[in-house]
């Protein structure tokens, strides 16, 4: 069952690298608002019922609620929209499909278990999948200034990514008694207070609606903003709380590479096109440099 849930949470998120297309001309800040606005009020809504029932988080938990929403969700999404802005979405998801590896090494660093000089294989390997992607998909239509650009900000939401799925594994598996669906409405509830925050600094900014001046029609941006606050982030998140407290942490670690792979998947749907040969190609050497690194991880026999 865990895994089942690992798989559709992560399903649910590949979504969120499609979404984005359907809005065009709205900026990646007003994507996240958006769509952390509909997170945070179904959230605080269920946690307000939930704690009418006497579920409660202790005060430190709010904390980690507070640096998770900033960090895993505001910060990470933020840049990943950026990215898909400046690259299109196939670059952004590829690097987002070194999750697997990257949460491996970072709990790494914190425990040394395996030699670095370990990880030069896999990394080469997914370097040359996601060049050869990028080159077959753009060609000349990408300028390497865009790709400069796309390439930060989508290392940028890996890091801020990998970094909160460590600290929230780490948190539920301390927190036994903290629930996949209240942790879910907490890291709501505490969206809800920071896109509040965010309307208000955005209001002063500038007063004109998201859609004012852009292809996209108020009902496009309402229901992007439904899909991604409701399917995305707040199932989506329930899903994946309930795998982090049911699974071992290894392999948590790997279900994550369903995320990138299910946004490949929707993205070719989208086009109603099959991946050319050396698009092809490419995605099969940056899954199999995952695959290589994630067996690094494993204990050798003696």
């Amino acid at each position: 069952m865990g895994f089942l849930c690992a798989v559709g949470g992560a399903g649910l998120w590949g979504l969120s690298f499609v979404i984005p297309l359907f809005l065009p001309g709205i900026s990646p800040w007003d994507v996240s608002l958006g769509r952390y606005l509909v997170y945070g009020a179904i959230g605080a809504t269920l946690l307000w019922r939930q704690h009418a029932h006497g579920l409660r988080l202790a005060r430190s938990d709010w904390a980690y609620a507070f640096l998770f929403a900033a960090t895993g969700y505001y910060g990470c999404y933020t840049m990943l929209v950026y990215a898909i802005e400046y690259a299109g979405p196939a670059l952004p998801t590829l690097v987002m499909g070194l999750m697997p590896v990257s949460v491996a090494v970072a709990g790494n660093l914190r425990r040394r278990e395996v030699p670095f000089l370990r990880l030069v294989g896999p990394l080469c390997a997914i370097g040359f999948g996601l060049a050869a992607v990028n080159l077959a998909r753009h060609g000349d239509t990408l300028s390497l200034h865009n790709f400069e650009i796309g390439f930060a900000f989508s290392l940028l939401a890996l890091l801020l990514l990998t970094c909160f799925l460590v600290a929230n594994l780490l948190f539920l598996k301390r927190r036994p008694q903290v629930t996949p669906l209240l942790w879910a409405n907490a890291i709501g509830a505490t969206l809800l207070a920071l896109s509040l925050l965010g309307l208000v600094v955005r209001l002063a900014y500038s007063r004109a609606l998201p859609w004012e001046g852009t292809p996209t029609t108020p009902l496009n941006y309402l229901l992007a903003s439904l899909v991604l606050g409701l399917a995305v982030s707040w199932l989506g998140g329930v899903l994946w709380n309930r795998a982090s407290a049911t699974l071992p942490a290894a392999l948590v670690g790997q279900c994550i590479v369903f995320w990138p792979l299910s946004g490949i998947i929707y993205a070719y749907m989208l086009q109603g096109a099959w991946p050319r040969p050396a698009e092809a190609g490419g995605m099969v050497l940056v899954f199999a440099g995952v695959l290589w690194g994630l067996r690094a991880f494993r204990p050798r026999k003696k």
